[in-house]
């Protein structure tokens, strides 16, 4: 074979850059029309950064840490807001449904001793929840602020909701204490025999105080509160615990003009809410990084799944502002699991705060921060994956065979917004799951810093390995 002449070589590899480069150069410019399209959404939406508030150590925020991971708050001395709001769970605990009172473990490997005790609904998750967009509390809003014309709360408690409660957040503090399956317990019920510090076959002298009160008599929260208040303080004529002699000098710094006697649960729910705003803030995500203007914070899938959930998805017809959530309440027919909020096992959602008919099987829409780290999803934890939530948003459900009459009503109630279905291929899905990844704080595991070693009860502190 007679050799090729130096010109055609160089011919040749001038038309080979020349193809190659046609060949690149497309991509790029998928990536900078991403940008340019991210752009323009961003501008009409006017998007920005979110910004965390400064975490500023006082002593109120120490009264709230130390509440919020104590379980003497518990009528059984055994669980804390952080048993089911773990910080190695994104806030929440991992399981479909919530497991209070008179249940071992933590997270996924946390069980029932008492089966008829399971909560009725999945754990939400709490980051940001101080934020001011954030007006209403629990699955089905049943806590609520609203100015008309100066901030006023709407809760279960109506009037003797105590004063000057600082925030629907602290105000939401209020009410695990008192649910049967959530923190409460039953009369008859004892705390373990082996709990450290003397609290061992301790009986349940708040559950005791709340008896006699039908469920949601507003005047049984306050019995609750005030037996909470004579545990963690202790009474006249009864010799005080070390633990409480530290409660009542911890709460004295937290507020020091005010007179011990005239602190209230809603003072320490005020710390509660106070600790949750600065401790559990999301910061430091890709998707802030982008919109602050490093483009490549995010890569092309997640450019692509952004571009989605503000265009062809439609996701953000309820999940808009800096939180991805509108605070509303929508009707995805989410399969109930569980044992329902009523007698008939069934849980209508809103409807079970307003009695309003249009509120049947409505729940309020989650907000996306973080949400990669909160399976499984939605109020019955029935949905394992986020793929699988993604995939439940995109048709309304079809009428099965021999269905029941609530399954009927749950399945007219789908959200109109959604109801005309959205066709997306697999890759958009996979884009729209990357851009969710995109919400994920990078700092989230560095919340294990604001579990304390020990609280001062004595009682084990609930947290995994992963929080420190």
């Amino acid at each position: 074979m007679r050799p090729l002449r130096p010109a055609i070589v160089l011919l040749c590899l001038c038309l080979w850059l020349c193809l190659a480069g046609a060949a690149a150069t497309p991509a790029l410019a998928a990536d900078d029309d991403l940008d340019a399209a991210l752009d323009r959404v961003i501008a009409v939406r006017g998007l920005e950064p979110f910004e965390a508030p400064p975490l500023v150590v006082t002593p109120k925020f120490r009264l709230g840490q130390l509440l919020f991971f104590d379980p003497i708050l518990s009528g059984t001395r055994d669980v804390a807001c952080a048993t089911c709001h773990l910080p190695g769970r994104g806030t929440s605990d991992g399981v479909a449904l919530s497991l209070g009172v008179r249940a071992v473990g933590l997270a996924e490997q946390r069980r029932a001793l008492d089966t008829e005790r399971v909560h009725p609904r999945n754990t939400m998750d709490i980051w940001n929840r101080g934020h001011p967009s954030v007006r209403n509390m629990f699955w089905d809003g049943r806590v609520s602020e609203i100015e008309a014309p100066v901030s006023r709360f709407q809760t279960p408690m109506m009037d003797y909701l105590p004063d000057g409660i600082e925030s629907v957040l602290a105000a939401q503090a209020l009410f695990p204490l008192a649910g049967e399956e959530e923190m409460l317990g039953l009369p008859h019920d004892r705390s373990a025999p082996d709990l450290p510090g003397g609290h061992g076959d301790k009986p349940n002298e708040i559950a005791q105080a709340a008896a006699g009160f039908d469920e949601f008599e507003p005047q049984r929260f306050v019995a609750v509160h005030d037996a909470l208040m004579r545990r963690l303080l202790g009474q006249a004529g009864t010799p005080l615990a070390d633990w409480q002699i530290a409660y009542r000098r911890i709460i004295a710094s937290a507020y020091p003009d005010m007179l011990l006697g005239a602190v209230t649960m809603g003072d320490l729910a005020n710390a509660l809410g106070h600790f949750q705003e600065l401790a559990f803030v999301t910061q430091e995500t890709p998707w802030d990084r982008y919109l602050a203007g490093e483009k490549d914070a995010l890569d092309a899938a997640a450019k692509r799944g952004a571009l989605l959930f503000y265009g062809k998805g439609r996701c953000v017809a309820c999940h808009s502002g800096p939180l991805l959530s509108d605070f509303q309440f929508h009707s995805l027919a989410v399969p109930q699991i569980g044992p329902g909020i009523d007698e008939s096992g069934d849980d209508r959602g809103r409807y079970e705060a307003t009695r309003i008919p249009r509120n049947l099987y409505q729940f309020r829409t989650p907000p996306l921060r973080n949400v990669t780290l909160t399976a499984p999803y939605f109020h019955s934890g029935a949905v394992k994956s986020l793929a699988d939530a993604i995939a439940l948003h995109l048709a309304p459900p079809a009428a099965a065979r021999n269905e029941s009459a609530a399954d009927a009503l749950r399945r007219e109630s789908f959200s109109p917004k959604l109801r005309r279905g959205i066709a997306l291929t697999e890759d958009e899905r996979a884009s729209l799951l990357a851009f969710l990844h995109s919400l994920e704080d990078a700092q989230a595991d560095s919340r294990a810093l604001i579990v304390p070693e020990s609280v001062p009860s004595g009682l084990p502190v609930p947290a995994l390995d992963a929080d420190g």
